[in-house]
């Protein structure tokens, strides 16, 4: 899938050939972004498109000092720049940083094309190794949701600090939905501080989606991964029934 045109400050940038970032001063360009390490899978979106249903989601992976985030169509089509010159991709000093990018790049995508989302988080099916440029792969498998188990437990949030009430629906190891009557908009970096039998587990996470309005079985709030949740949080969660 091919780059829509990125705006920066009411101007259009330019995607660069090199990096495949977008920038206008040549200065700026950090030099061709190889990943150096393994690329996992981020962020996802579920979107309804004129030609059916289609998962949109973020890749990451180290690039020397920084990380890179790429976008994918799955179960294997990579965004390239115009013209189909390599694939898009955004940088940023942290992986949650780089997501960050590339999920705002999508949703501006998805407003503009007008797509229907879905707030599903549905497993992606195991893709075949996808050559995209010499030294570059797709992952062969990507990891499916974990199991989410049902329970109901007092979580503060927020972007700055953890000020914000709200309480648990589902908990899985690596992740959780939270109701809150005023969801924060996907790709934001929480800080969570989780009410675990009078004792609070700091934790930080990414908003995957957010649910507006509620209905039956669906109330509204956010689906949030977590960010390297720690071992206490994840056997809690493995051992609950």
């Amino acid at each position: 899938m091919q780059a829509i045109d990125s705006t920066r400050g009411g101007g259009r940038s330019k995607w660069c050939p090199v990096c495949g970032t977008s920038h206008d001063d040549p200065r700026d360009c950090p030099g061709e972004l190889r990943a150096t390490g393994s690329e996992r899978p981020g962020w996802r979106v579920h979107v309804e498109t004129p030609f059916g249903h289609e998962a949109i989601g973020v890749l990451l992976a180290p690039s020397h000092d920084v990380w890179r985030a790429r976008i994918v169509t799955y179960p294997n089509i990579l965004w390239t720049l115009p013209g189909g010159r390599g694939t898009m991709k955004f940088v940023g000093e942290t992986p949650e940083e780089a997501e960050r990018s590339a999920v705002a790049y999508i949703e501006n995508h998805v407003r503009a094309k007008r797509f229907l989302r879905r707030d599903a988080l549905d497993p992606v099916a195991p893709a075949r190794v996808v050559k995209n440029a010499p030294g570059e792969f797709l992952p062969r498998a990507l990891k499916a949701t974990s199991q989410r188990k049902i329970r109901a437990l007092p979580v503060r949030f927020g972007a700055d600090r953890a000020a914000t009430r709200g309480v648990t629906f589902n908990l899985s190891t690596d992740g959780m939905f939270v109701g809150a009557p005023d969801p924060l908009d996907g790709g934001r970096v929480l800080f969570i501080h989780l009410d675990i039998s009078g004792h609070t587990l700091p934790l930080r996470g990414l908003v995957m989606w957010r649910r507006e309005r509620g209905e039956a079985g669906r109330p509204v709030g956010m689906g949030i991964r977590l960010t390297d949740p720690p071992p206490f949080y994840r056997s809690f969660v493995a051992a609950l029934p």
